[in-house]
């Protein structure tokens, strides 16, 4: 029986689908040669003397400003010449480019304006890719122009992201040509703000100045209103009293005097009720001038930097920053933090081995030159006790390289070096802690270049400092160690195996502990905040820039913001800085 029609369609039906992928683009390809040769166009946009034919169409599809315009009853809908007035021809090109091609690009001469046009025709992934540009290109000279344009074209997200720079860099954009042009209302809004970075109030007091006298005759008469946002508490009240400018104000002194009497009911019994009828936030120091702990990593050699570079990370900030370059260019030195001040001492420099001791004052923020050791030694280490520095080990030249023996003392009170005892066992590259009375010395190398398992300590008896004849022998040999101590507990890292243990002293018990995540040598290690940070060091040979941070309660290591130049062989201490 024959099949019927239906039957047999269904039954023999061939389909093939035909889809190009690159249909679109070359949709988009076409219509753009046309609008270059003016076919089919039905709008003319102008801007000026310049006019662009496009298709309406195209720029509906692309843009939901243009799609309105062209929809809408405005007369714009009815008619095909259409000016505009709010941006440039050379920015209104690029915009119909990339309403043709969805391509265009930022740079730093057009990125301001193209964000302007971007967000009056409504284009926002144009608008993204220029506050993204922006905030990669914030600097202090810039960062505060940045925020007002932001604010003006309300990119929230650029706008707060260019004033947490502005907050963050306080101190150098201050001396920036911007900062000097701000209308005081926003001045106010600075140095009214518990968030920004400044090292003290005086910073905040001097920059008030600085801009003040940039216009003297306009706006003296702003300084009382601009003082009463700076945190006089703070200050020597002296040194603001005898400014030329404060001292010629009556209203300036009243504050100074005002501030000069909420000092003194901090001492008095009645102190807290005096306290409540004033502004909290004009009575405590900014968090940026409240000194904090922060790992420190000093000079040492690597692909890109000098071996004269320091730099510090804030572990609340997750971030790195620049401190003053060391002196001179030396390596194998030791590092040590005694009052407050970092202190490097020998090492090789000009490729040879010297005694010469730096000191970095905290608060002055620059190096300067100490006593020398009495005999020039390199690759030792250095251990703080009783206020004193202590250098053990390490390697000198008399015709041929010696370990050292002797035991020098540094006093900072008479800044003199003297002798203190002399090790039976000395190392070179080893690592040292101080613990209670004693000081522990681990790893590097003894005598004929060999590693052991033992643990060395020292104790202080009437200024001398001698073996104490206690060891602890350790699971394995160690050459490559990092050793830090918290409360009573050693943690001690074989840095070529990347393992940890912890010793207890007072149990003497080992408790092995997870591994680092990097195979490491000549790193830096030190405690901050209680946790245990690992920067930097040779990982394949080669000088890097990552830093890991164990917790101890956490008994978890993770990574931290690497530093900013790859290093090894350098200093790597704690110190408590604003």
């Amino acid at each position: 029986m024959p099949l019927s029609v239906k039957s047999y369609t269904e039954a023999n039906m061939v389909s093939h689908i035909v889809k190009e992928t690159e249909y679109g683009q070359s949709m988009l390809v076409k219509l753009n040669e046309f609008r270059q040769e003016a076919l089919f166009t039905d709008a003319i946009i102008c801007v000026g003397q310049e006019e662009f034919p496009c298709h309406k169409n195209v720029l509906a599809v692309s843009s939901p400003y243009f799609q309105a315009m062209f929809t809408s009853d405005l007369k714009e809908s009815r008619e095909n010449r259409i000016c505009f007035n709010e941006v440039s021809p050379w920015t209104l090109k690029l915009v119909i480019d990339y309403a043709y091609s969805g391509k265009i690009e930022i740079t730093s001469s057009n990125a301001q304006e193209m964000l302007a046009a971007a967000c009056l025709f409504q284009y926002p992934a144009i608008v993204e890719a220029c506050v993204e540009f922006l905030i990669q290109q914030l600097h202090p000279s810039n960062c505060l122009g940045i925020e007002s344009f932001a604010q003006l074209h309300s990119c929230t997200d650029l706008q707060d992201k260019a004033r947490q720079y502005a907050l963050e860099n306080f101190l150098s954009l201050v001396e920036n040509d911007e900062f000097l042009d701000l209308p005081v209302e926003r001045l106010i809004e600075y140095v009214s703000n518990d968030l920004i970075d400044v090292r003290s109030e005086e910073d905040v007091f001097n920059a008030v100045i600085r801009w003040i006298e940039f216009d003297l005759e306009q706006r003296e008469l702003h300084l009382c209103k601009l003082l009463e946002h700076v945190r006089l508490t703070e200050m020597n009240l002296k040194v603001v009293e005898h400014n030329p400018l404060v001292s010629a104000s009556e209203k300036c002194l009243s504050l100074i005097q005002e501030a000069e009497l909420l000092k003194q009911s901090f001492h008095e019994p009645q102190a807290g009720k005096r306290r409540k009828s004033m502004q909290d936030i004009l009575i405590r120091p900014r968090p940026s001038t409240v000194a904090k702990e922060m790992l420190v990593v000093v000079g040492g050699g690597g692909e890109d930097s000098t071996a004269v570079s320091v730099e510090r990370f804030d572990p609340d900030k997750k971030k790195w920053s620049n401190l003053e370059e060391l002196p001179e260019e030396v390596t194998h030195f030791s590092v040590a933090v005694l009052a407050n001040c970092i202190y490097v001492a020998g090492g090789i420099s000009n490729n040879k081995i010297i005694a010469k001791v730096w000191k970095f004052d905290v608060v002055e923020r620059r190096w300067q030159k100490v006593s020398s050791m009495l005999k020039p030694r390199a690759k030792h280490a250095a251990a703080i006790l009783k206020d004193k520095m202590y250098v053990l080990g390490g390697v000198r030249y008399e015709g041929k390289m010696l370990t050292v023996e002797t035991i020098e003392c540094y006093n900072p009170v008479s800044n003199t070096w003297s002798a203190a005892g002399r090790t039976m066992f000395p190392r070179k590259e080893s690592c040292v802690v101080p613990y209670n009375e004693t000081i522990v010395e681990v790893g590097g190398l003894k005598g004929e270049d060999a590693a052991d398992k033992v643990l060395d300590s020292y104790h202080i008896v009437e200024d001398t400092i001698r073996p104490s004849g206690e060891q602890f022998v350790l699971p394995e040999n160690i050459q490559y160690a990092k050793i830090v101590v918290i409360n009573t507990v050693f943690y001690i890292i074989w840095e070529d195996s990347n393992k940890m243990i912890a010793l207890n002293a007072q149990k003497r018990t080992f408790k092995p502990l997870p591994s680092m995540k990097y195979c490491r040598t000549f790193s830096g290690a030190t405690v901050v905040n209680g946790k245990i940070y690992v920067a930097g060091g040779l990982v394949n040979s080669k000088p890097t820039n990552l830093v890991e941070c164990f917790d101890p309660n956490t008994e978890k290591w993770t990574e931290e913001q690497p530093m900013m130049e790859a290093r090894a062989h350098h200093g790597c201490i704690t110190l408590r800085m604003c």
